[in-house]
Parts: structure tokens; sequence; C-alpha cells
């Protein structure tokens, strides 16, 4: 009798355990999507709608001659077995908003 209660007891466990991990993941799944779909102000919003969401990377931030903020990015492009090959380009701020241009070494 001892034996076949603790038989269900580890069965129940198992069941009850895995629906924790099944929550766990589910959870996670929905927290990594709810994060793609933040809509971001300023230079990282101007990224994300130009480039896709968080694919460049801010370099290096550069103050002009005439004292404006220009920021240098890059953008990584990977290809099968290959090392990645980056794009650069310069973002700076206007009047209407931000541009980019690329930038040439």
């Amino acid at each position: 009798m001892l034996q076949i209660f603790v038989f269900v007891l580890i069965a129940v466990t198992l069941v009850l355990l895995s629906m924790f991990v099944d929550g766990l993941i589910d959870l996670y799944m929905l927290e990594k999507e709810e994060k793609n779909h933040i809509s971001r102000d300023g230079l990282d919003g101007y990224l994300d709608k130009t480039f896709g969401f968080g694919k460049v990377k801010i370099y290096k931030t550069v103050l002009d001659s005439e004292g404006n903020l220009r920021y240098l990015v890059y953008l990584p492009k990977y290809e099968w077995f290959k090392a990645p090959q980056y794009q650069w380009y310069e973002v700076f701020a206007t009047q209407t908003g931000f541009q980019h241009c690329e930038f040439e070494r």
C-alpha cells in the first residue's frame, strides 16, 4: 500500500512540475514577444523604424564642430559560415527629426 502511495505521489509531483515549467516557458515567450513590440521615442525609435528592432548598435557618439551630436552606428550582416560584414552609418538630428547617411571609411 505504501509503495502505491509513493508511486502516485511521484507521478503527481512530476505532472505539477511539468505544468509549472510549461507556464514559465509560456511566460518567457510572451515577455520576449512584448519586448519586440515596444515603441520607443527619439534616437532608439528612429533606429528601430529604419533598420529593424535592435539590429543596429551605437558605436560612438561624436560632437561635430557646430556642437551637434552625431552617432556612429553599425549594422552587422551575417552570411552562412562567414564573419559578419559591417555597414556603418552616421545618424544625426535635424529640425524634422533624425536622418542617416552611409559612412565610408
